[in-house]
């Protein structure tokens, strides 16, 4: 190295020197004025204005758990809005459908044959390929002399599951009074109505006048009606997140 540092001005080697102040001959790459002490000074105060590796480790750390916790939260949130959501059409489809069978099945009467109640339980798919009805399930026909979609003074209702897990009501009117033979209906007139959606099981059950629940009727058999009528359902939302089964008993006046 071909300069050295001095307090007081003096020539040595060639290189002139001043108090406090090193100068570089004019062959050095670093040229002829540079100042060394705040060259090394603004090196000193760049390092310490820098991150540390410690530094860096614990922010990335800090901000990848706020990151987590962010989205925990969020996930949670859309869960809970998700659920709701689905409970909420769950509900609302199973009051829509028990609404309209408690109408039906409070109106429900017999002809002078005592004709026009019957229940057919835990069908074979089988036997009803017309209909698509569901196996497994129930099926329940009645008479109702309740307001109907035709505006006749009186209706043959029939409620029945399908494959596709959709409550039905198929439904025939008169112009003729209660007392209408069976033979009086004409399936071919029938009017059928989608109640609910995604509804996996039907059941009815018929209370006695002993006191006992039957899982069938026929009014023929009985001539009389039962005194209530049981209704359950399973049912879910579309997206098949929230399922329950209901439980509702109509009674018949």
């Amino acid at each position: 190295m071909n300069y050295i540092f001095c307090a007081k001005t003096h020539i040595q080697k060639g290189v002139k020197q001043q108090h406090g102040a090193v100068v570089r001959p004019p062959n050095s790459p670093f040229g002829r004025n540079c100042n060394f002490e705040r060259a090394g000074q603004y090196a000193l105060n760049s390092k310490e204005s820098a991150f540390t590796l410690v530094e860096l480790i614990v922010a990335v750390s800090l901000a990848s758990i706020i990151i987590f916790i962010t989205v925990t939260l969020f996930n949670q949130a859309s869960t809970v809005f998700s659920e709701a959501d689905a409970c909420n059409e769950v509900y609302q489809n199973a009051r829509s459908v028990f609404d309209i069978m408690k109408r039906d099945i409070s109106g429900s009467t017999l002809n002078a044959n005592n004709e026009l109640f019957k229940s057919f339980d835990n069908i074979d798919s089988n036997d009803y390929l017309t209909i698509s009805a569901k196996g497994g399930s129930d099926i329940l026909t009645l008479l109702s002399c309740t307001p109907n979609n035709a505006g006749k003074p009186v209706a043959l209702i029939t409620y029945f599951l399908t494959t596709t897990n959709i409550l039905k009501k198929a439904e025939i009117t008169l112009d003729n009074t209660i007392n209408a033979d069976m033979s009086s209906f004409d399936p071919d007139t029938a009017t059928g109505s989608e109640l609910g959606f995604n509804i996996e099981t039907l059941q009815f059950k018929y209370l006695d006048r002993d006191g006992t629940w039957k899982n069938s009727w026929d009014s023929i058999t009985k001539r009389y009606l039962p005194d209530a009528i049981e209704v359950t359902m399973t049912i879910s939302d579309m997206r098949n997140r929230y399922s329950r089964k209901f439980t509702r008993i109509h009674s018949i006046p």
